[in-house]
C-alpha cells in the first residue's frame, strides 16, 4: 500500500546547477498539467532547458503536450530531438506517431533515429506496427536493430502482428539483431512463427551470448517437437549459465516426460536451478507425489548437502502433496533464522489439516518476530477456510487479539483476514466492535496500511456501528485513508461521502530541505551489506534525483537495516525494503516515478517497486538479467556490478546495513 504524494520545498539552488534546471525539475515533480511555465522552457535559447522540459513532459505525461513536443522533433540539438521523441512515446497518445514517422523520414542522426523507433513502439497502434514492418526494407541497414527494438516495445504492450513476428524470425540470421529477435519472439510467443523458426532457435541454444540462449530457450517452450524438447533438456542440465538453465526448465514444465530430470535438477548446487526445478515438479505432479519421489524428498530433508532455501521449499511441497501425513516431516517451527521459522509455519498451513493448528498457535504465542506471526495468521486462515464454524471463530478471535501486538505488519495481515469471504459476514461481525476500537487507537504515522485495510473491512461488512471509525478515517490527513473511508461511508449509507471542502482538505506538506538536497552532491552510491555479501550500487542522479535522495534519507535513518529480501524470482529480481516483510509496506508516504531514456533495465539495474505511477516508497529491486518490459514503467535509480552476490540472495536473506559513499 502506498500513500500520499508530497511536494518539494526546494531552495533556489539545486544540485549546484542553474536556476532554470531547478525550476524545471520542480515542475516535473509537481505534475502540473498544461503548465505554461513549463511550456515556456520549450522555447528557451538553452538546449539543456529544452531537453529537461521535454524530460519533464515525459514524466508528467500531459496528453495536451503532444503538439508541443512534436515541434521539438526538428530541434537543432540531437539531444533535444531524442528527448522530444521520448516524451511523445511516454505521453502515449497514438496521434503522436504521425509526427514521429514524419521526422523519421528525414532524420540522419543515429541516436535520434533509435529514439524515434523506440517512441513509436511505446505509443503506436497495431497499424503503426504494420507500417514499420512494411517500410523496414526502406530503412538503413544499420537501423534494423532499432526496428527490432520497436517491435519489442509493441510486444511488451501486447500489440502483435504476424508480419512483425515473421520479420523477427528473419532477423535470427542477423548477428546485429539476434539478441533483439530472440527476446521479441519470446515476448510475442506466436506458436506458429516459433514453430517455423524452431531450427534457428535450437541453434541459438549454442550461441556465445547467454542472453540469446536464455531467450531462445524460453521461446522454444511454445513448441512440442522431439528435437526442441531434447535440446531444452540438454540446456536445462548442462548450460554454463544458471539463467539459461532456469529458462529451459520453465520451458519444459508442461512436458511430463521431464519428471525424472527434474528430480535430478532439484539436487543441483545452484539454488535458483534447484528451486525452479522444484516449482516445475510441483506443477507437473498435480496429485500426491509418487512414493519413490517422496522417499527422495525425505532424504533431502535429512541430508546436510542441500541449502536451507531448497529444504524449506521441499517441506512446503511435501505439505501440499501429502497433507496431514506431512506434519511429522515438517518438524519443529523453531529456528535461529526467522525466515526459516516463518516458512515452516507456512508449510503447516499448506497441509490444510486441523491437526497442524496447535503448532501454528504455538508459533503465534511464543514468538515476537513479525515474520513468524504473519505466517501463522495466514496459515491458520488457510486451514480455517475449509473448516467448521468453530474453527473459523477461533481463527478470527486470534486475528483480533493480534492487533494487540502493535506491529503494523501483523495488524495488516489480521485486517486483511477479516476481508476473507470464506468467513460469513455474520461470523466476522462478532468481532466488529473490537475492530472499531482497534482502529480508533491507531495513528496514520505508524499504522497506515492496517488502517486502510480496516476501512476496507468496514466497507465490506457495511454495518452502521462502524460509522464513528469511518468518520474518523474521513477526517485523516492522508489521502489513501480518506479515500478508503469514503468508500466505507458509501457502502454503509448507500450515498456518496460528502465532498471535501477546501477548508477540510489538508494540503501536501514540504518534505525536502536545503540540507537534504545537498546530500545529492555528497553521495554517489551505496554499499548494501547483506547476509550473502556486499552489493555496491552507483546512483543515477541525473535520471532519478528525487528517488536517489529518498533512498539516501531512508538509509541515513537506518530504515533498511535489519530488513530482509521478501521476494526473489529466479532470473528476474530480488526485492527488499519492505518494513512489513510481505510486499505491502512502505515509509508511509509516496514519491514520484522518474523515467529517463538512458536508464534501462539491464542486468544489475536497481529499480523502485510500485503499484502504479507515482506510488513508490521504500521497496527496491535488483535485476538478474535484462528486463525490457520494465523499461520506462519503473524508476531506475542505480546499477550494480555485483551480480554474483545478487544471484546468491534468497528470500529471507538480511539487509544488515547500508553505507553511503
Amino acid at each position: 500500500m502506498k500513500t500520499t504524494i508530497f511536494i518539494l520545498a526546494l531552495p533556489v539552488l539545486m544540485f549546484a546547477q542553474p536556476e532554470n534546471e531547478m525550476k524545471i525539475r520542480l515542475l516535473q515533480y509537481k505534475r502540473l498539467q498544461q503548465s505554461q511555465e513549463l511550456f515556456s522552457f520549450l522555447k528557451s535559447e538553452q538546449a539543456r532547458d529544452r531537453e529537461l522540459a521535454m524530460l519533464a513532459l515525459a514524466n508528467i505525461q500531459d496528453t495536451s503536450a503532444v503538439e508541443n513536443a512534436a515541434q521539438l522533433l526538428n530541434d537543432e540539438s540531437p539531444k533535444v530531438r531524442s528527448m522530444a521523441a521520448f516524451a511523445i512515446g511516454m505521453i502515449g497518445k497514438p496521434r503522436g506517431t504521425s509526427f514521429l514517422f514524419r521526422r523519421l523520414a528525414v532524420e540522419r542522426e543515429e541516436k535520434c533515429a533509435a529514439a524515434l523507433f523506440n517512441a513509436i513502439g511505446m505509443c503506436g497502434t497495431a497499424d503503426d506496427l504494420k507500417k514499420i514492418i512494411s517500410q523496414s526494407e526502406d530503412f538503413r541497414r544499420r537501423w534494423k536493430p532499432f526496428v527490432a527494438q520497436a517491435v519489442i516495445r509493441f510486444a511488451n504492450r501486447k500489440i502483435k502482428d504476424v508480419a512483425a513476428s515473421k520479420y523477427m524470425g528473419m532477423l535470427l540470421n542477423d548477428n546485429a539483431c539476434i539478441i533483439h529477435a530472440t527476446y521479441a519472439l519470446m515476448r510475442i510467443n506466436d506458436t506458429t512463427v516459433i514453430t517455423g523458426n524452431r531450427e534457428k532457435l535450437q541453434q541459438q541454444l549454442s550461441n556465445a551470448s547467454s542472453l540469446v540462449r536464455m531467450w531462445s530457450a524460453a521461446a522454444l517452450g511454445a513448441v512440442n517437437d522431439e528435437v526442441s524438447i531434447g535440446r531444452l533438456q540438454d540446456a536445462a542440465m548442462k548450460d554454463g549459465d544458471w539463467r539459461v538453465r532456469v529458462n529451459a526448465i520453465r520451458a519444459l514444465r508442461t512436458k511430463s516426460n521431464f519428471r525424472n530430470d527434474l528430480i535430478k535438477l532439484i539436487a543441483d548446487k545452484n539454488d535458483h536451478i534447484a528451486l525452479t526445478a522444484l516449482s516445475s515438479y510441483d506443477a507437473l505432479t498435480t496429485n500426491e507425489v509418487q512414493f519413490i519421489d517422496s522417499l527422495q524428498f525425505i532424504a533431502m530433508l535429512q541430508s546436510g548437502g542441500y541449502g536451507t532455501a531448497l529444504k524449506e521449499e521441499v517441506r512446503t511441497l511435501i505439505a501440499k502433496k501429502l497433507g496431514e501425513r506431512a506434519i511429522p516431516l515438517i518438524g519443529s517451527w523453531m529456528s535461529d533464522r526467522p525466515s526459516v521459522s516463518a516458512q515452516r509455519v507456512r508449510s503447516y498451513g499448506e497441509t490444510r489439516s486441523e491437526k497442524a493448528i496447535p503448532m501454528i498457535k504455538e508459533a503465534i504465542r511464543q514468538t515476537k518476530t513479525s515474520l513468524v506471526v504473519i505466517a501463522g495468521i495466514e496459515s491458520y486462515q488457510a486451514i480455517a477456510q475449509r473448516s467448521n464454524e468453530s474453527v473459523k471463530k477461533d481463527f478470527l478471535k486470534i486475528a483480533t487479539l493480534m492487533f494487540g501486538r502493535n506491529d503494523p505488519g501483523i495488524s495488516y495481515s489480521s485486517a486483511v483476514a477479516f476481508q476473507d469471504t470464506s468467513f460469513s459476514k455474520d461470523i466476522r461481525k462478532i468481532y466488529l466492535s473490537a475492530l472499531i476500537s482497534t482502529y480508533q487507537r491507531m495513528n496514520a504515522a505508524a499504522d497506515l496500511e492496517p488502517m486502510v485495510e480496516l476501512q476496507n473491512v468496514f466497507a465490506d461488512l457495511a454495518d452502521s456501528s462502524a460509522m464513528p471509525a469511518v468518520e474518523q478515517g474521513m477526517s485523516e490527513s492522508d489521502n489513501v485513508i480518506r479515500s478508503a473511508a469514503e468508500k466505507a461511508y458509501a457502502a454503509i449509507t448507500g450515498v456518496d461521502a460528502p465532498v471535501r471542502s477546501a477548508e477540510t482538505t489538508v494540503g501536501e506538506s514540504p518534505f525536502y530541505t536545503m540540507e537534504d538536497v545537498l546530500l545529492l552532491k555528497k553521495f554517489n552510491g551505496a554499499e548494501i551489506f547483506t547476509s550473502k555479501g556486499k552489493i555496491r550500487i552507483t546512483f543515477e542522479k541525473e535520471a532519478a534525483p528525487f528517488t536517489v535522495l529518498n533512498f539516501i534519507l531512508l538509509a541515513q535513518k537506518k530504515f533498511y537495516d535489519g530488513l530482509s529480501f521478501h521476494r526473489v524470482v529466479s532470473n528476474f529480481v530480488i526485492q527488499g525494503g519492505d518494513p512489513l516483510g510481505n510486499g505491502s509496506g512502505g515509509p508511509n508516504y509516496a514519491i514520484r516515478s522518474e523515467v529517463h531514456p538512458d536508464t534501462k533495465y539491464k542486468t544489475g539495474a536497481v529499480g523502485m517497486a510500485s503499484s502504479g505511477k507515482d506510488t513508490e516508497g521504500s521497496q527496491w529491486f535488483i535485476t538478474h538479467c535484462p528486463t525490457p518490459h520494465l523499461d520506462f514503467r519503473y524508476t531506475v535509480f542505480g546499477y550494480t556490478p555485483d551480480s554474483k552476490i545478487v544471484d546468491r540472495i534468497m528470500i529471507g536473506d538480511a539487509i544488515e546495513k547500508i553505507v553511503l559513499f
